[in-house]
This record gives structure tokens, sequence and C-alpha cells, in this order.
């Protein structure tokens, strides 16, 4: 049996990200089919070596079920290279990579692409049944042929986007949750804002200095991000940022923070919050985004045997549930854990202090600053932002669920490009439901 320290990453790729535009003309087998298809190509694989593919994808659409096989066939792959999906909400794409360390430390297969996609530009509309009478397509023809105009009553039109961004255990979205976690963990609108703005700096002067192309593929004729540089107008005045109102807050913000209260008011008082201050914004939240990303799996002994080139060692990981309520605090625990219960040897007296490269996801500024502020109280575990996303994270490039994991494992490998002397980096993230995922990498 391999030891798992012995599993590398030899390279890593993903589509540019993007809001609503070109990208979202791609279907999402075929963005990933681009990232899988240039690991290849870029590593002059023979695909027939390759042991099977996974990705991770939350709305995965009946056009490709199984969206990491269809895929793998999309990119050329031999019928012979297995593939399936993971559906882990927002972590995806790293409960997918995680799931590939586990089966080639167990001998089932030495090399795999890992990846993560979504295109949530396709996610589109459905009608749910009011009666439930209607069982069959011919059913619905007749009764469209039957009523005419009338044929919407008896449906209700459901928004897949919004009901996928719904925790449908507490009936509560996860926008809802951002400012849940603005004010139960204190904090401010100022905060969140001077948070987003030095993040959006960092993600333009990533992309029109084009730090990160080195795994960056072209989706057509996309070659870069395109969201930082759509919102860079923004950096240039320093109110824009705090005119934005508050998306709980409307023409009247009393009114609409006793209707919050109201709604969410068994979940506010288990929490022990008696007052909504509206803070979260359009501007201070990621918002959805298209993309792809993945990369090569494989042990030291087989990237040598191939003449790859590892980059980074996938050192130790760490998973955690929480409250879902308050499900962007995943990061704490599932941080606490992969370094209070190092999963290898090699990663058994490493510490947070050792971090030279820090990736993790935001969903809202609320929620990151939260992660930072939780972490220290509960566990005296401090985040040094000097070190954090330093081009930028998702509430500059988008947030397309199921590949936002792959974009952090290539800015971990660009950091470890641009810093000779780094040796260790986390990626983290939280997902909807209440989760928390932790990567250690460690510089081949």
């Amino acid at each position: 049996m391999e030891k798992k320290e012995s599993i590398v990453i030899c390279d890593a790729v993903r589509t540019p990200f993007g809001h609503g535009n070109k990208l979202k003309n791609f279907s999402p087998e075929n963005l990933l089919a681009i990232t899988f298809r240039a690991l290849v190509e870029r590593n002059n694989l023979d695909p027939e070596v390759i042991s099977g593919v996974v990705s991770g994808c939350i709305n995965q659409n009946t056009q490709a079920p199984n969206i990491g096989r269809i895929a793998g066939m999309l990119a050329g792959l031999p019928h012979s290279v297995n593939g399936y999906s993971i559906q882990a909400n927002c972590n995806s794409g790293f409960t997918g990579l995680c799931t590939v360390v586990g089966l080639i430390a167990i001998g089932q297969g030495d090399l795999y692409l890992s990846g993560g996609v979504e295109n949530m530009s396709e996610y589109g509309f459905r009608l749910r049944d009011k009666t439930g009478l209607f069982g069959s397509l011919a059913e619905l023809q007749m009764l469209a042929a039957e009523s005419g105009e009338d044929f919407l009553e008896n449906f209700e039109i459901i928004d897949c986007l919004e009901e996928g961004l719904t925790d449908n255990f507490n009936h509560i979205g996860m926008i809802e949750i951002g400012e849940i976690m603005a004010n139960f963990f204190g904090i401010s609108r100022k905060e969140q804002d001077e948070y987003t703005h030095k993040n959006l700096q960092r993600a333009v002067y990533a992309v029109e200095n084009d730090l990160l192309v080195d795994y960056i593929v072209p989706a057509g004729e996309i070659t870069r991000d395109t969201y930082p540089l759509n919102r860079k107008r923004m950096l240039k005045k320093a109110d824009s940022f705090s005119r934005a109102v508050p998306v709980f807050a409307g023409e009247e913000p009393e009114k609409e923070a006793e209707k919050f209260l109201k709604k969410h008011s068994a979940h506010l008082k288990k929490l022990g919050i008696k007052k909504i201050i509206p803070t979260v914004t359009m501007y201070n939240s990621s918002i959805p985004g298209n993309g792809a990303g993945a990369c090569l799996v494989t042990t030291e002994e087989k990237a040598k045997e191939l003449g790859l080139n590892p980059i980074v060692r996938i050192t130790g990981w760490s998973m955690a549930g929480v409250d879902p309520v308050i499900m962007g605090i995943g990061p704490v625990e599932s941080t606490f854990r992969l370094f209070r219960e190092p999963k290898t040897d090699r990663a058994g007296d490493v510490t947070m202090e050792d971090m030279d490269i820090i990736e993790i996801h935001e969903a809202f500024a609320s929620q990151v600053l939260s992660v930072f502020r939780e972490s220290e109280k509960k566990y005296g575990m401090k985040w040094d932002r000097d070190r954090i996303n330093i081009h930028g994270g998702s509430l500059a490039y988008t947030h397309p669920l199921g590949a936002t994991n792959m974009r952090l494992l290539t800015n971990v490998l660009t950091r470890f490009d641009e810093d000779p002397s780094a040796r260790y980096a986390l990626a983290c993230g939280c997902a909807g439901g209440g989760q928390g995922t932790s990567i250690l990498f460690e510089r081949f």
C-alpha cells in the first residue's frame, strides 16, 4: 500500500472564471473536458495510463449525468478510463481530490485526473406540479392543449439557482446565512467592505499582470478572468462599496430587519441574536460564476516512471461538520482538526504558523472574517492576513461552486512558483449544509 505522503500533484489547470460572459455558452461537461485535455497535452500523457477521473459538480444537468465520465470521453480519454462525480456542495472539488488520494493509497490505480466544474448560467428553472395529477409528458401535453394560457396555473415555477443556494434542511438561503454570520460573530459592514476592496485590488493586479496564466487554459477565445476587470472601476472611488445597499435593508431598513428577524426567529433565537443590522451587499459577497479546473494526481514513483515533475505533496487533510445556519464557519473546525490530528507522519509537527501560503474560499466577506475571528477566539489559531489569498479570492473572481476548489489549488501552485522559499500551503473552504474541508500541501 502506498503511503499518503508519497502522493503528489504534478500539474493543475483551470479555465478563466466569469459571470454571465461568453463562458455561459460552454456546457459544464465541455468546460471540464477542456481542463482534462489540457492536462494530457501539457504533460505528454498516454491516456491509457490514466486510472480514472473524478470531478466535483453541484448541479449536474440531465444532459451530462455523471459529468466526470462524460467530460473524460469528450476529452478523448479511452472508454476504459473510469469516471465518476462527487457532490459535496462547495467542497466538491476538494472532496474529489481527497477521494483520489484515498483510491491511490489503497492501490486502486496510480494516476488520476481530479477536477471540478460549474456553469451556473445554465441552472435555469423547473416546474413543480402543484396538483400532483401529472406524471407523464403526454399528460402535460394534453393539459397544455386543453388549458391554453391557463396552463402555468397548475405549476409553481422554481428558480433552480435560488433553490440550489438554499439549505433546505433549515430553509435558509446562503446570503441569509452570510447576514446571520455577520451579526452573530460581530463583523461590521466597514470590515466587510475594506476586506472586499483589498481583495479586488489584489485580483485586478494579478489579472492585469498575468500572474496566474501558467495554470489557466483558454475556453475558446476567453483567455483571462473577466469579473475582476469588470469591477476595477470600483477601486477608483473610495465610497463605491459603502454606497451599496445591504440586501436585507431595502427602502425601509428597520422594517426589513424586523421581517428578517421574524422569518428566521427559530435560528436567531438559538444563536442568541435579538437584533439584525443589515451589512451584506452584492459587492461584499461572492457571486455565481462559470468555470472548471482539474489536476494531475499520482505517486512519486509513477511520476518518475513517466517523466512527470511533481510540484506538491498532499500531506494531510481534514473535513468537519458545523451548524448549517452558520455554515461558513466550517474551515475553523476542519483546519483545527488538520493540525490537531495529522493524517501522515510528515504532517505531524506542522502548525498553522508554518503556513507560507493560505488560500481560503470566501463565500461572503462576513463569512471569511468570521472564520478568522472565531479561530482565534476558540482555538487561539491566528490567520496571517499577509499570506492569505494574495492574488484575490472568490469575492473577486466569482464562485462557480464545484470549480472554486480548483482555483484555490492553482493559486497555491502559482504562489509556490513565485516564492521559492515557501514550503507549506493550506487550502480550505466552507460548504452549504455546514461543512469545512482543509488540505495541507508541501512543496515537493
